[in-house]
């Protein structure tokens, strides 16, 4: 006798880049859900009222077929799905992500920084069914890496009414994809990949502490991998790689000692984790969940300082620290099954 398989139930995923992250949890829902996808084009201003007009359609015509919507993000494109949740009674779960919970207007970084853009935000946490934080900083912390106009950040921050469930359900990564492989590593190397094409990015992800540290120390090796905007002339012992494929990736993670994560405000760096993962000694600043993923292996730049992170730099000449203490950090604490399980029984 033939009996049809069950069909899947439907999650609609909506998101305004199809980042690495967002691929990721694309595949964790795939395990139990048929999953559509929803790209929120914003890329120019000019876009937004047509972005609005095409999602508020596709909506109307396509909302009841969904179990659950989860978007990446809260923002422009998170407000008609909370309103048609609320209307049908569907779940509506948003994972913050670190933009939507800030507020540096020294850097011009957050949403909520732009008033227009805060309002959206923060009607879209209020009226969502569950916020999931990809660390508990971006639910409330108080910000000390460096004095800013609003140390308070995080959603009930900004939204110190909000009623809505937040749940911290951090990244996870692929202990088998990214492995540290045993080579040779440049001695005193200092790696960091990252996304900093104009001057926020410049600040906001550390580069100006990574071209001062190439400046103080002539004889070490610095790399500096992704699409960079430099403020200034580029040290001689700075080299700059566009982007790469992931597997060329790997193998530049483990030719180098020493990983910098630098950034200004970073909710949850996955290619920290990642760098991580192949055996490179962290070095971050003391950011959101920064300081939660290096633990005890590695080393956390308490201010954004100079001559902090110059003494910092000088005294890895004592580091006890091996790869794999600093690859087991990950694995135990932060393995891809980690975040599969939890987004899973959140979904349901």
């Amino acid at each position: 006798m033939n009996t049809k398989k069950q069909e899947k139930e439907s999650v609609l995923m909506l998101y305004v880049l199809f980042a690495t992250f967002v691929k990721r949890d694309v595949a964790i829902l795939e395990k139990k859900y048929q999953v559509d996808l929803y790209q929120f084009n914003t890329s120019k201003k000019i876009y937004l009222f047509y972005a609005f007009i095409k999602q508020f359609f596709f909506l109307l015509f396509n909302f009841h077929k969904y179990k659950a919507i989860v978007i990446q993000s809260s923002g422009y494109l998170s407000f008609f799905p909370v309103i048609f949740g609320k209307i049908a009674k569907k779940p509506i779960i948003i994972i913050a992500i670190g933009t939507d919970c800030a507020k540096l207007p020294e850097i011009n970084y957050g949403a909520h920084t732009k008033k227009i853009l805060s309002w959206f935000t923060n009607f879209s946490f209020k009226n969502a069914s569950l916020i999931l934080p990809v660390h508990k900083s971006l639910e409330k912390s108080f910000y000390s890496y460096m004095d800013v106009e609003f140390p308070d950040q995080g959603i009930r921050s900004f939204n110190p009414t909000i009623k809505t469930p937040i749940i911290e359900m951090v990244n996870g990564y692929d202990t088998v994809k990214w492995q540290n492989k045993n080579l040779d590593r440049i001695k005193n190397s200092f790696l960091s990949v990252t996304f900093a094409v104009d001057e926020i990015g410049h600040y906001r992800k550390g580069i100006d502490l990574i071209v001062k540290a190439a400046n103080l120390f002539p004889d070490y090796y610095f790399t500096i991998v992704g699409k960079v905007y430099l403020k200034g002339a580029c040290p001689k012992n700075l080299h700059l790689i566009d982007n790469v494929k992931q597997e060329e990736l790997l193998e530049i993670y483990n030719k180098h000692q020493y990983y910098f994560q630098l950034s200004m405000f970073e909710g949850f760096p996955n290619a920290l984790c990642e760098a991580m993962l192949c055996g490179c000694i962290p070095i971050g600043s003391n950011v959101a969940g920064i300081p939660d993923i290096i633990g005890k292996k590695g080393y956390v730049l308490k201010q954004k300082n100079t001559e902090s992170l110059k003494q910092l730099i000088l005294n890895l000449q004592k580091n006890k620290l091996t790869p794999n203490d600093v690859r087991n950090q990950i694995s135990s604490n932060f393995p891809l099954e980690r975040r599969e399980n939890e987004f899973l029984n959140h979904v349901l």
